[in-house]
């Protein structure tokens, strides 16, 4: 099998040119004032000699020394890129690129250091069983899309969002406007209602339960979670046992 035949790079036919005629300077310098001190003459041949035999021995040299700095740095490039994408892997949910329960955990704690208030909101995508059941488990991967998606519309890009279980989700919302609980459900409702829709073409209606509480100077991700947890299944518990049916109209604009 025949290799692929490389050509030296910009970089390294920069570098190595300068080398060489910086060892060429140096050697002719050199020479010169060595001869011009034993008072000894240069002859024509070994003008010539001093001038080619740098570039014959110095440019093949910084060749090959360059050419390795070169593989060291891009072979130190791809390693930094595989790095960065592996620490992103691993703080982020692998179906909806939100991040998932550790990071978040780990940055709502940070930022609730620096600062208190804000809303800690959890949200659980409701009859996603039945979704299930009814139309597959791709349909039900649509409806997780799709509510991670009305849940990044819906609060914005200065929250924290995450996917942290099956059909849970989690954000920070560190200011905002005063928007009630239901308002807040109406509008994630309605988006993740019309994505999953586009996505999946079932005239389904999308819907959420949500609990909010406001953040305090101090508390921790485990703290919040109980909090808003109990506030959520206090409300999945009063509501309809029964999922809603396909063709059901949306909550208008009007109604938010």
């Amino acid at each position: 099998m025949v290799e692929e035949v490389r050509f030296l790079s910009p970089y390294v036919l920069k570098w190595a040119t300068i080398v060489t005629l910086f060892c060429a300077a140096l050697s002719i310098s050199t020479s010169t004032a060595v001869r011009y001190y034993l008072g000894v003459k240069s002859d024509g041949i070994t003008i010539i000699v001093r001038l080619i035999l740098p570039f014959i021995i110095a440019f093949p040299i910084a060749v090959v020394l360059f050419s390795k700095i070169e593989r060291l740095d891009l072979a130190y490039r791809s390693l930094l890129k595989k790095t960065r994408e592996l620490s992103r892997r691993a703080s982020t949910d692998p179906l909806t690129g939100l991040l998932n329960r550790r990071s978040f955990e780990e940055q709502f704690d940070a930022a609730i250091k620096l600062r208190s208030g804000g809303k800690f909101i959890i949200a659980d995508v409701d009859y996603l069983k039945s979704i299930n059941d009814r139309h597959g488990h791709l349909a039900g991967d649509n409806a997780i899309l799709a509510v991670s998606h009305a849940l990044e519309i819906v609060l914005g890009d200065e929250c924290l969002i995450a996917r942290i279980g099956g059909d849970e989700f989690c954000a920070y919302v560190p200011r905002g406007e005063a928007r009630t609980v239901d308002r807040l459900v109406v509008a994630i409702n309605r988006a993740a209602t019309d994505n999953f829709r586009e996505r999946s073409g079932l005239p389904h209606v999308l819907s959420v339960s949500v609990g909010v509480q406001r953040c305090q100077s101090g508390v921790t991700f485990q703290e919040m979670m109980s909090s808003a947890d109990s506030e959520l299944y206090r409300k999945k518990r009063s509501r309809s046992p029964v999922a809603p049916a396909r063709g059901a109209p949306q909550v208008s604009e009007a109604d938010i």
